[in-house]
């Protein structure tokens, strides 16, 4: 399964926003699904808000569920991002246990 990461990207640490990102994709690799980073899609921490989103919204239409991370309650992209796949019916994860092949 195509599963896109979701969670808190502006406003924090790059290098923290990179752990925890890059760790969620290993965790849903090694778990025999293709992660979907918003990260390695946008690939610029420069890039605008709106721009990143377009990117991610676009990224998220190829996605057959999504995995959103803890922190994506803080999120307001992780909100629009959320708030589109449930009105799309996309399957929306917050445990890594619930995910099946």
């Amino acid at each position: 399964m195509k599963i896109y990461i979701t969670g808190k990207v502006t406003g924090e640490p790059i290098a923290e926003c990179t752990m925890k990102f890059g760790m969620a994709q290993k965790q849903l690799e090694a778990l025999g699904h293709q992660a979907i980073n918003p990260l390695a899609v946008v690939n610029d921490f420069h890039t605008t808000w709106p721009e990143a989103m377009k990117l991610c919204i676009k990224a998220l239409m190829d996605a057959d569920a999504i995995y959103a991370l803890p922190c994506h309650e803080t999120s307001k992209g992780a909100f629009v991002e959320l708030q589109l796949a449930a009105h799309l019916g996309v399957p929306i994860y917050h445990n890594l246990k619930h995910i099946t092949l």
